[in-house]
């Protein structure tokens, strides 16, 4: 036995515990990393720069009844619906969660993050204050899904960031900007009911904050033995042998193996 193995001793017996028990995984996978905040922070921006730079990190795109913006695409900055098609959406029971802002409707289908929890997928999703509640209202009646959540509060560091990104997109009419700023003043002060908060500064000094958050949260304990516990439960499914694990588990290649 290699040294400093774990051991315990049980009746002048030496037994080895379980491999979760003293190799762990390398990080966790499947995490939600939910960014919201008022408008004009670049939360968009920044969870398509974390996306790019991490293979095992995908946006969960959203869907809305809004117009599309010049430049954006439809699946890729957003799935852009009817309000017919929303309707029937909504009917069918195909959102997570949906909500009603800024005179439009803005949804995250189910089978757009359950499909990437199948492969331990990360998932940064951008969502309005209102969307970031359901979240943790549809997760927290489950103690394993509401451990995925790491809710991320990007803030500005004063009003008049928020009040030059309305006047510029140029799709709020006079009249509605004085409401949508009422709007993003309350949003300002929930800072303190998230996980973490970052006031913005340059687009890299934010990115390289997101990107150490999803970092450590990648390696919290927690997760870490969830992410073991796991493990064991498909080993003994699938009658493996353990070191055949870093071969055969069905995942990503970027999500962590087993080491010996």
């Amino acid at each position: 036995m290699a040294e400093g193995a774990a051991v315990v001793m049980l009746g002048g017996m030496l037994t080895i515990p379980p491999r979760s028990a003293i190799h762990p995984p390398k990080e966790a996978g499947g995490l939600v990393l939910l960014v919201s905040g008022p408008p004009g922070t670049g939360k968009t921006a920044l969870c398509r720069r974390l996306e790019a730079a991490h293979q095992e990190v995908e946006r969960a795109i959203t869907c809305t009844t809004r117009f599309p913006r010049p430049g954006e695409q439809n699946g890729v900055d957003y799935c852009f619906l009817s309000d017919l098609q929303f309707d029937e959406a909504v009917a069918n029971d195909e959102f997570l969660e949906w909500s009603n802002t800024h005179f439009a409707r803005f949804g995250t289908r189910k089978d757009t993050i359950s499909q990437k929890f199948d492969c331990q997928v990360d998932v940064v999703v951008n969502v309005d204050m209102q969307g970031a509640r359901f979240y943790r209202q549809t997760f927290s009646g489950d103690a394993a899904m509401r451990s995925r959540l790491v809710r991320v509060f990007i803030t500005p560091p004063d009003e008049r960031t928020i009040q030059e990104h309305l006047r510029a997109n140029g799709d709020c009419a006079t009249e509605l900007i004085e409401h949508r700023m009422k709007i993003a003043l309350h949003e300002m002060a929930q800072w303190t009911q998230q996980d973490y908060c970052i006031v913005t500064g340059t687009p890299d000094e934010d990115f390289v904050r997101l990107e150490a958050i999803w970092r450590a949260e990648k390696c919290r304990v927690a997760r870490l033995c969830q992410a073991a516990t796991t493990m064991d439960v498909w080993m003994r499914a699938e009658s493996r042998a353990p070191f055949d694990l870093g071969r055969t588990m069905p995942v990503r290649s970027a999500d962590p193996a087993w080491q010996s």
